[in-house]
């Protein structure tokens, strides 16, 4: 999954909360809503290294263009 998939799931979540007569259950899903977010944050955490690796192979492919 990548980090808009589990951004998806947490606002899901929240909107059930908001449908949550009971308090237990909004504060429930309100934190699954929070587990789903910080799963994001670290997705993106991740994403920038595999960027970079990413961003080190198209500069020679562009190299290649400008030297035909």
């Amino acid at each position: 999954m990548n980090a808009e998939q589990y951004r998806r799931h947490a606002r899901r979540y929240l909107a059930r909360a908001r449908q949550m007569a009971s308090p237990e259950n909004r504060a429930i899903m309100i934190d699954l809503a929070t587990r789903w977010m910080r799963l994001a944050e670290r997705a993106v955490a991740t994403r920038p290294v595999q960027q970079q690796q990413q961003q080190q192979v198209q500069p020679k492919k562009d190299d290649k263009k400008d030297s035909e």
